[in-house]
């Protein structure tokens, strides 16, 4: 090959390189472009403005809630649970509350009888076949129906928790008290608070479901502002709870309701508030 022949070559084989870099080059970059362009943007939703409520519409839907109740029957389960004992019970169960703090509740395991609870307003009962025993008590007692580290869970249920929970009072407030009102974006939140030189504590609190304004939250607080009890309202459906956990946080108790059957007003004898005492029980006072 002559000299001219060889430079002719090697000037051919050096634009052929260029051209292959160039291609592989432009090749990278349209890769990398693929790849960081690889996820397409995806526009987020609009938020939806929250409902606007003020505190005489969401104190009228809970009031209006409380005074269209005046009965609650039900029947499904009952979990309850004694948190310090660490022990848990399930039974089958079915009840019927109404105003005035009355209350019957028979709780079974399979199609024995495990306890029957029953309050006029005034007294409660709680019976107890395996242990043939009857604890009786005021009902506006705090002190549990049976105390032991021996003894079941559900002997710390209180008939007043039930009742309270299935038919909670109207948002009343006395001289000295004020409704408040907490705005969330999903809640709504209504606390009676007693108040005097500027400071006070809460007695009541209850939280709506801003939405719907249906109750999901009861709670009640000592004259400390301690909470004694918290109830949760869920599941609803044909305008009653189809859930209802009661807790006791300072005692260690929950007692959580799942219902499959809920009728509201239906009429209810007086009898079925009267204790049923069987022969041979013994009876036990509670609060001497």
């Amino acid at each position: 090959m002559t000299a001219s022949g060889a430079a002719a070559s090697i000037g051919a084989l050096r634009v052929g390189c260029a051209r292959v870099s160039g291609v592989a080059l432009l090749t990278c970059l349209a890769l990398a472009g693929c790849r960081s362009g690889a996820a397409p943007r995806v526009a987020a939703p609009p938020i939806r403005p929250a409902r606007p409520v003020t505190l005489q519409q969401a104190l009228d839907s809970y009031d209006g809630y409380c005074d269209g109740i005046r009965t609650f029957s039900a029947s499904g389960d009952l979990d309850i649970k004694d948190l310090r004992a660490g022990k848990q019970r399930k039974l089958g169960v079915r009840l019927v509350a109404t105003r005035g703090d009355r209350l019957y509740l028979k709780g079974s395991v399979l199609v024995v009888t495990a306890l029957e609870v029953v309050s006029d307003g005034q007294r409660f009962w709680f019976q107890v076949p395996s242990r043939k025993t009857v604890w009786t008590g005021l009902a506006s007692d705090d002190a549990p129906a049976a105390e032991g580290a021996d003894q079941a869970p559900y002997y710390a249920l209180r008939p007043r928790d039930v009742t309270a929970a299935l038919l909670p009072n109207p948002l009343a407030h006395g001289d000295g008290e004020a409704v408040l009102i907490e705005a969330e974006r999903e809640a709504i939140w209504l606390s009676v608070a007693r108040a005097e030189a500027g400071r006070g504590t809460v007695r009541r609190r209850v939280g709506l479901d801003r939405e719907s304004l249906r109750p999901v939250s009861l709670r009640a607080y000592d004259d400390r502002g301690e909470l004694v009890s918290d109830v949760a309202l869920g599941s609803w459906s044909a305008d009653a709870p189809r859930r209802v956990v009661i807790r006791r946080p300072g005692e260690g108790y929950v007692a959580d309701f799942t219902l499959e059957k809920v009728e509201l007003n239906k009429a209810v004898p007086e009898k079925a508030f009267e204790p049923r005492l069987a022969e041979g029980y013994k009876t036990v006072e509670v609060g001497k």
